[in-house]
């Protein structure tokens, strides 16, 4: 199955992921990857957009992944202008772009509730309310679900997670990867037995959502 949201490690790059950034010092090796995104979270200084722009540019097979609001570092209003300057660049380059979001849920969908055009969105490691996951779908964006899912109260919805625009994903971020096919596994099996589809109808759905952000 297509993996929606995997991170760079020792290992060479698989065809089968789609790799997200979170550090401008992962940049250069994404032109080694056939699926992946340029992104920067607020661990450090939100600037280079030049940069990101260029990348985006001489690589168009390149999208935006991940960026977006977290309330751990306290540049909420930073975060979020940095964000709208992102959304305008994926608009302008014709890219989707993958939203990271910690605590910040209400605040992420007003921002993105409040903009005349969105890029194509997915929503990594969503762990919000039922509620909140609606209304990202109002908005169009898929929600994808990591192994974090099952500790979270969103777990409970079961087969509803599935009547919205969804994807999985490892969200896998350890330098060696000796441990990855279990863990992405499991995640499908236990997924599948959650919701009630069968791992040919996630492999199939995560195929489609692929398709929508990587063209």
């Amino acid at each position: 199955m297509f993996d929606l949201h995997r991170h760079l490690s020792e290992e060479p790059a698989s065809q089968n992921a789609f790799y997200a950034t979170s550090t401008s010092e992962e940049w250069e090796f994404l032109s080694l990857v056939r699926y992946g995104g340029v992104g920067l979270l607020p661990y450090e200084p939100l600037t280079g957009l030049e940069a990101m722009y260029e990348l985006l540019v001489h690589h168009p097979h390149l999208q935006i992944a991940e960026v977006g609001l977290d309330r751990r570092y306290g540049t909420l209003d930073e975060q979020e202008a940095f964000l709208h300057e992102v959304l305008n660049l994926a608009l302008e380059l014709n890219r989707s772009v993958t939203l990271h979001c910690v605590h910040a849920d209400g605040r992420l969908i007003h921002i993105l509730r409040g903009l005349s055009r969105r890029p194509r969105l997915l929503w990594h490691s969503f762990l919000g309310s039922y509620e909140t996951a609606t209304e990202a779908a109002k908005l169009g964006i898929i929600l994808s679900y990591s192994p974090r899912l099952y500790t979270a109260k969103l777990a409970k919805e079961r087969r509803r997670l599935t009547e919205i625009p969804f994807a999985l994903e490892s969200d896998y971020d350890l330098r060696y990867e000796e441990h990855y096919m279990v863990v992405w596994k499991n995640h499908q099996e236990h997924f599948a037995n959650l919701a009630g589809w069968s791992i040919d109808e996630l492999t199939r759905n995560n195929d489609e959502k692929r398709t929508i952000l990587t063209h």
